[in-house]
């Protein structure tokens, strides 16, 4: 399997190429911000991975992937549009680059990187979308990452629709808190959160079954865990 994974280099990025690449045996180009942690990646992983340094806070950056992907793996099996970033501030708080940034790498960028690789993707590929449980109730600290990812989720929904006839999978990964640096990056620190690995298998399975959605931990316990909470979710920890 050739895949392309983009937040690789921490968090369930990070743990989705390692299964790939030491249990799956696949090649995986994968797509981080942070070059140090790339190149550690690659050393662990050898050559099964592809390191790609490139900011998808900017369309520039997604065509780096692109051109990346092309010249390195040809055509590809798996898509997996994992990078994701928020800001616990208010809407109107954020600064007009911070809010920019942040859709361009929540929504526009998952979604330009799937249309420019879809002619790279033979029938049977998969591309994968993490979005957030978050979706269903109102992020109160992380309002504007809520907007995006929820733009994110109408948008599968009718790709979904849109491939199908092309003979590509989509696949909508909706998991709860995860403990990662995301939260810490954000502004805040989780005093719990979901190992990044069981998110990582999680998804992997659901890969492998040709699942549409995925919930984690499963729908209807989210479902009750958030519902007490509904519409004013929020994780209240602040470190600074």
């Amino acid at each position: 399997m050739k895949a392309v994974i983009t937040g690789a280099s921490s968090g369930i990025g990070r743990e989705l190429t390692k299964i790939l690449c030491e249990e799956r045996k696949s090649t995986v180009l994968g797509v981080g911000r942070d070059k140090t942690r790339l190149s550690l990646l690659a050393e662990e992983l050898k050559d099964c991975f592809i390191p790609v340094q490139a900011d998808l806070s900017r369309i520039e950056g997604v065509y780096i992937v692109v051109n990346a992907t092309r010249g390195y793996l040809g055509g590809i099996d798996l898509l997996v549009n994992n990078a994701g970033f928020g800001v616990y501030k208010k809407i109107i708080e954020h600064s007009v680059e911070e809010a920019v940034s942040l859709v361009n790498v929540n929504f526009i960028a998952p979604l330009i990187l799937t249309k420019e690789l879809l002619n790279l993707m033979r029938p049977g590929s998969v591309v994968v979308f993490v979005v957030t449980a978050g979706v269903y109730v109102l992020l109160e600290s992380l309002p504007l990452y809520g907007a995006s990812k929820k733009a994110l989720h109408y948008a599968v929904k009718a790709l979904r629709r849109e491939l199908r006839d092309r003979g590509v999978h989509v696949l909508a990964v909706y998991p709860g808190a995860v403990n990662t640096e995301f939260h810490i990056r954000a502004g805040y620190s989780l005093r719990e959160g979901l190992d990044p690995r069981r998110v990582a298998e999680e998804i992997i399975k659901a890969i492998e079954k040709k699942k549409s959605e995925v919930y984690i931990p499963r729908y209807p316990v989210t479902a009750k865990l958030l519902a007490p909470i509904l519409p004013g979710y929020k994780v209240p920890v602040k470190t600074r």
